[in-house]
């Protein structure tokens, strides 16, 4: 199977998403994933649903909504609708909180929480019951079955998400062996339930940026690839190098998780480990070169974030200088 490639970013205005969508789609995207954050995006599903009406075949997801905000079933029903307004299109990925939840004082959801959640959402959304207290219910409502993806990174998510998602966001980076690790994780839940690890689907997220000058595009990602790295770090450093150990414990010690997107943190604390392992950012021969790499690993799906003050530019670039090396 080729290498597919999918968009992520956040949506502030109604004209901003048609034009996204449209220029996603014809640029030859799989899909494009929009971001949950009610402060300062437009509700998802209702984006979507817009984008939906707008394209042909695009695939429209979350990346991410969470269950701190939104019970279970309110998304199970959300996703649902999403799925039937697309015509099947619709992916449900689901993180356990981030900026959102922090920057209101709560809490991301419990690891325990989080996989009950998952199993709950699942079911519902490929058309099974699932017991409440009252008794068993379904969901009767939208186009079934839709997919649910979970955004995880630590060892507990990653083997929860083998027990009970369709497709897994891997957020751990573009480093071949944190991907064999997350794999291994991920099997390890997949086989409690008697799950194969082909089943689930793995789709490698981290941001773009494609330049002439190599240097100028891991300028460009340095600070905003801060926040993805610091969440991945949050709670584990088991994946992080012995050498590389003291500069992500210095970047962590700096970083301000209440500051605005691009300033939680001083970019000179962002380590050319982090900017490599986060992001894909070099000339067109470099970019290809780090995509062949993942393709040659087992991956075939990627879900990238290109720096948001100049992503119609990104996102083109990326198309026209790097995906055509990959379309078979």
């Amino acid at each position: 199977m080729s290498m597919r490639f999918s968009l992520h970013g956040s949506i502030q205005r109604v004209s901003q998403a048609i034009e996204r969508a449209r220029e996603v789609e014809a640029l030859g995207y799989e899909g494009m994933f929009v971001a949950d954050s009610q402060l300062t995006c437009l509700d998802p599903f209702q984006v979507l649903a817009l984008c939906a009406v707008n394209t042909e075949r695009l695939l429209l997801g979350t990346a991410v909504t969470n269950m701190v905000y939104r019970d279970p079933t309110v998304l199970a029903g959300s996703a649902a609708t999403l799925n039937l307004i697309s015509e099947g299109r619709a992916i449900l990925g689901i993180g356990t909180g981030d900026g959102p939840v922090y920057t209101l004082g709560r809490k991301a959801t419990p690891m325990a929480q989080f996989e009950e959640g998952l199993r709950v959402m699942r079911e519902l959304l490929q058309g099974r019951q699932v017991e409440f207290p009252p008794g068993r219910v379904g969901l009767d409502v939208g186009k079934l079955p839709a997919p649910v993806y979970a955004s995880v990174e630590g060892p507990r998510g990653l083997q929860a998400a083998g027990k009970y998602a369709d497709g897994v966001i891997l957020g751990n980076g573009f480093d071949l062996r944190v991907l064999k690790w997350a794999k291994e994780k991920i099997a390890l839940g997949a086989a409690a339930l008697g799950r194969s690890p082909a089943d689930i689907e793995l789709l490698g997220a981290g941001m773009i940026c494609v330049d002439k000058d190599g240097d100028r595009a891991r300028a460009i990602v340095r600070a905003r690839l801060a926040n993805r790295a610091h969440h991945n770090f949050r709670f584990s450093l088991e994946t992080v190098p012995p050498e590389e150990l003291a500069g992500v414990k210095t970047f962590i010690e700096n970083f301000d998780v209440n500051k605005p997107l691009e300033e939680k943190v001083d970019p000179r604390f962002v380590t050319d480990y982090l900017v490599r392992r986060f992001s894909i950012a070099g000339t067109p021969e470099e970019c290809v070169a780090r995509v062949k790499q993942l393709e040659q690993a087992g991956m075939n799906r990627l879900l990238l974030t290109p720096p948001e003050k100049i992503y119609s530019k990104m996102a083109e670039a990326w198309s026209k200088q790097v995906m055509p090396h990959f379309a078979h």
